[in-house]
Parts: C-alpha cells; structure tokens; sequence
C-alpha cells in the first residue's frame, strides 16, 4: 500500500513539472448600453445640460463623449441608487447634435460607446401674451412701470425699445409667482412702443412681443385760482402763497408770468391740505402771480390764470396822546416814550416830517418802551415818531412838540453857610437840603466869573463845597445847582461872607514871664492853651521879629487846656516888654498882649 501511495506522488510532482503554471480567460467588458433608454436634455445657457441613462445599477459609471472614438470626456457620472443615473453637463451647445454614451459595471471594463444619441438645439421660451402687459408712463420723478401678468418663479422680463436690437431699458425677475413690475427710469414724456421678452428656467430668451404700446405722460389737473389767498408783506417779514386742499407729495410752483422760467416760490405738501409757499419779496406794489402743481407720477399742471395780489400795507400811525417826549439836560439822554405797542413794534423818531435823519429808534418788548436820545437840543422843537409793525410797511409820522430844557431850581440864600477860614484851613460853603446827585458850583461873581469850588451830592443832605482861599478880607459868592436831568440852575443872589477873623486875645493872667540871670534863657508860661495853638513872643507891641514861638502838643487825649514854656533870648528888657499873640485853627493870628507877671 505505502509503495503504491509513493508512485502516485512520483505521478503527480511530474505532471505538475511538465504541464503550464496557470490557465484563465480574458477580462470582459460591461455590455453596451441601450440609445433607446438615454434621454439628452439640452438646456439654454445658465441651466446644465443632462444625460439620463434608465436602468443603472448601484456602482455603474457612465461617461459621455463627444464622438465614438476619442474626442472629448463631456460628464461622468456614477449610481449610488439603483434607476435613473444622470450626468450633468455644462453646456453641449446652443445647436442640435449628438453624444456616445458608455457605462462601466462593477467588476467589467469600461462598455463600448454606443452608437449616436442625437439631442435637440436649446428651445426659446414661449413668447408673452402682448395683451397681458400694461405700461404706465409717469412724469420725471416717478419711474415707469411696465406691468407683465401670470409669470413663473425665476421667469426673467426684459424690455426693448425696439423690436430688433435697440436697447434694454429695464429687467426683473419674479420672486412670486405670479404679475410682475419692470421700473423703468423714463421711457419718455411722449407715447410711444416698448418690445418685452421672456426667460423662463431651462430655456432660451423667447422672441419680443409685437409692440405694446403707452400712452404720453398725463398732466396734474390745473389748480383753482379761487383756492389761493396771496399775501404781500412788508420787508423783513416772508411774503406768503396759501393753497387749499392737496393732496401728500403734490409740488406748487409760483411764476412771476405766465410764460417764461421766472419761478418766485415753490414748495411740497407733507401733510394732506392746505400749503403755504413762503417767497422772500414779491415787491412793494400790488402784482400778479402763476402757479401750478405738480401731482405723483404726472406732469406739471399748466398754470392758473392770474392771481392778484395787493401792495404792501403802512402800519397804522401813531397817535399823539401815545407820545411823551422829554428833553432832559446834557448828560442825561432825552427821551420819547410811546405807550399801546404791539411786541416786536419797530419806533423810529426823526428830525423832520419828511426825509430828515433817524435820531432814535427802538423794539418793544412788551406794550410801552422808551427811545433814548443823546440830545435833540436846548430849545423846544418838534419831533415825528413812525411805527413798522410786523408785516407791515413804516407808517407816516407822527408830529409831537417837546419844551426847551428845563433849568433846575434856584437855590435859597438862607439855605448856604459861608465860612471864610485863615490860610492853611480850606474855606468852606455849606449848602443845605440837596438830592443825590446835585451838582454845586461856587462862582466869584453874579455872571461869568471863574467856577472857585464844585461837588456832587452823594448822600441826600447837606453838602460841603472846599474852596482852598477865598480871601482873608471879606466879599460875596455866588452858588449854582444842577439837579440831574435839568440846566444849571440861575446863581444865587449876593451871598456876602465875612473877613477871615482873629483869634481872640490871651488874658494878661495866662502869661507868666520867668526872667533868669544873664547867661540863662528866659521863659514865657503861658496858660489854658489849645491843642495846636501857635504861640509867638515878641518885644515890641507891633511890629519887629518873634523873639519866641511854640505850638501847643500834647499825647493826652483827655486834654482841654493844656499850658506852654517858650524859651525866649535874653532880653535885658525891663518888666513890661513882652508882647504875647495866639493863632487858633481856622484863625488869624491875635492881637499882641502885653505880659505883666513878672518872676
């Protein structure tokens, strides 16, 4: 059995050497596909071209040629669902023609092409029913519509300005299904034809319609010249144009003429009614005015016939009861005072009835007000008061007579106090019985003379005037007042002051003379002095130098009368020859007193 088991491997180890290694079949291709069961759709520009092949199986690619052999790989596409398999292609082109189809099975080589699949040349869309489109010319200002009813989602409308060629004038494309609108800018003021096509999904453009035709853009309606109310108002007020009832959007044009460019005012409702056009001036006299309107998506109206207005109007003079003027003295303004005004009353005051010059002018800012006036003159005279109230011109003048300026009063005599002080003390002139803001004037005689003393009154009262000397002899003033608002006054009468007077004399008792030994001063006391009293020691009882002097000082403040040394040279005089004077504030020096105590 072993032996036989051997000789069969011998057997087989030798076939095995003599036979070839392997043997097998060729590779096989898919089978070929069907052109009965491929359809080719051959869309217009902006839509893929398609291949269908009916039947695939999940894996099968199936790649499109251009021609049976070689050529151009156009789409490829692979199953991942048993059925239908579709490849995409960009575009074939806009003629007919034909595509080689093959397919590749799992496992298989690529098929044979199949023999030509012939496709159609990319169809138009179906032109637009003229009928169903409507054109709305609208004026300047508002785009044109054109109006394309029963559209498809992504339809695409142009519109022409010609049948062949010409130019595009507006595009749009439908979002909902359904009417669509073309704006467009203008097609013109005129009638006129546009030409409409249309772009539905998977089609070319289709031909342009025969012409739909539109009509020339309509006018607004005239407006009605009972309905506006003309206003001429003065300068510095806007003159008005009012239009009653328009409607929101509607543009009113005012025009100087009836023809022409000379447009004055115009003006837009915001709000349904009635509209005011505001036109700086039309003029002083009375005139005519144009107007028209123009309405949403029309025309300008022709304009009205003429509209009348009148000239500007004058206020209304004043009256002269109104007035008071008042001529006050150099230094305070004159014034015109004019009661009953409207707020915002321009017054102006002239020199003259006619022409002359604008010497004030004031606003009222409530019902009264007052014109200052730097000085219209001493004497009376006459002003001529105007009114401008708002909207209206510069009345006439109003005459108004004013007095002459007013001299202030007199002083009284027995109301001044003259005190004629001895050098080194200023004389004074008291005035009594005075108002704040008096101002005196001290003169050296009745008419002309020099001003010798002047003070303004600062609190109600009595007032001091300084004169540095009047003189130490006796004599008269003359004293003036101004009061505000008034001329000096005329001067006083002879106001007579006295001398400037003496002190009075010492009384011999006050004088003690304390005459020393040669070799040692002598000495005057003298007794019950001043504070500031000067005293002088003479030797003779007119006459010859001071032989002594000294002035009363003291730091006590509770001092009446104080006493005096004054060392005097030795006179080796007998008793009997000391001469002792006092000179008082405000006073002249004394007479000489005799010294007749002797020590």
């Amino acid at each position: 059995m072993k032996k036989l088991l051997s000789k069969l491997l011998i057997i087989i180890v030798l076939l095995s050497i003599v036979l070839p290694s392997s043997v097998y079949a060729a590779e096989a291709r898919s089978t070929p596909l069907d052109p009965t069961a491929i359809v080719v759709t051959n869309n217009a520009s902006g839509t893929p071209d398609t291949v269908v092949v009916q039947y695939a199986a999940i894996g099968d690619i199936i790649n499109v040629y251009s021609s049976s052999v070689g050529g151009e790989l156009l789409g490829t596409a692979t199953a991942t669902v048993a059925g239908d398999l579709t490849a995409s292609i960009t575009q074939l082109g806009v003629a007919a023609g034909k595509v080689y189809i093959s397919i590749t099975r799992k496992a298989l080589l690529e098929s044979t092409r199949t023999s030509a699949v012939g496709y159609d040349a990319e169809a138009k869309s179906i032109p637009l029913d003229p009928t169903a489109i409507v054109v709305t010319n609208n004026a300047v200002g508002t785009p044109d519509a054109l109006v394309v009813q029963n559209l498809a989602i992504g339809d695409i409308v142009n519109v022409y300005s010609s049948a062949i060629g010409g130019d595009l004038i507006g595009t749009a494309t439908v979002k909902v299904e359904g009417d669509l609108t073309v704006k467009i800018d203008q097609i013109g003021e005129k009638a006129g034809n546009v030409y409409v096509s249309v772009i539905s999904k998977t089609f070319l453009e289709s031909d342009r319609t025969s012409a739909v035709k539109y009509d020339s853009e309509v006018k607004s309606i005239p407006l009605d010249p009972t309905k506006i109310i003309v206003t001429n108002n003065a300068v510095g007020t806007a003159d008005t144009v009012m239009v009653k009832k328009l409607a929101v959007g509607d543009m009113v044009k005012v025009y100087s003429s009836a023809i022409g460019d000379a447009l004055i005012g115009t003006a837009t409702v915001t709000v349904a009614g009635d509209l005011t056009v505001s036109i700086p001036q039309i003029g002083v006299e009375s005139g005519k005015v144009y107007l028209t309107v123009t309405s949403k998506a029309l025309l300008e109206s022709d304009r009205t016939t003429a509209v009348a207005y009148d000239a500007e109007a004058k206020s209304t003079p004043l009256d002269q009861p109104q007035i008071v003027v008042t001529n006050n003295a150099v230094g305070t303004p004159d014034t015109v005072v004019v009661q009953n005004l409207y707020i915002g009353d321009i017054v102006k005051v002239y020199s003259a009835a006619i022409g002359g010059a604008v010497i004030g002018t004031s606003t009222a800012t409530a019902s009264g007000l007052t014109v200052n006036i730097t000085q219209i003159g001493a004497a009376g005279g006459t002003v001529y008061v105007s009114v401008i109230r708002k909207t209206f011109l510069e009345s006439n003048r109003t005459s108004v007579t004013y007095a002459a300026e007013a001299k202030s009063i007199q002083l009284y005599p027995s109301n001044i106090v003259v005190t004629n002080n001895a050098a080194g003390t200023a004389d004074t002139v008291v005035v009594k019985n005075l108002a704040i803001g008096d101002v005196v004037k001290v003169y050296s005689s009745a008419t002309a003379g020099l001003v010798i003393g002047t003070a303004t009154v600062t609190v109600e009262g009595d007032l001091t005037v300084s004169i540095t000397q009047l003189g130490a002899k006796g004599g008269s003033i003359y004293v003036s007042v101004t009061s505000e608002k008034l001329l000096e006054s005329d001067r006083t009468k002879e106001i007579i002051y006295a001398s400037e007077a003496k002190s009075t004399p010492l009384d011999p008792s006050n004088i003690v003379v304390i005459n020393n030994s040669n070799g040692i001063s002598d000495r005057v006391l003298i007794q019950n002095l001043a504070i500031g009293d000067i005293v002088k020691i003479y030797s003779m009882a007119k006459g010859g130098p001071a032989i002594g002097k000294g002035t009363v000082i003291t730091t006590k403040t509770d001092t009446v009368r104080v006493d005096l040394f004054v060392n005097i040279t030795q006179t080796k005089a007998v008793s009997g020859d000391i001469y002792v004077s006092v000179t008082r504030k405000k006073l002249l020096e004394s007479d000489r007193t005799l010294a007749k105590r002797y020590f």
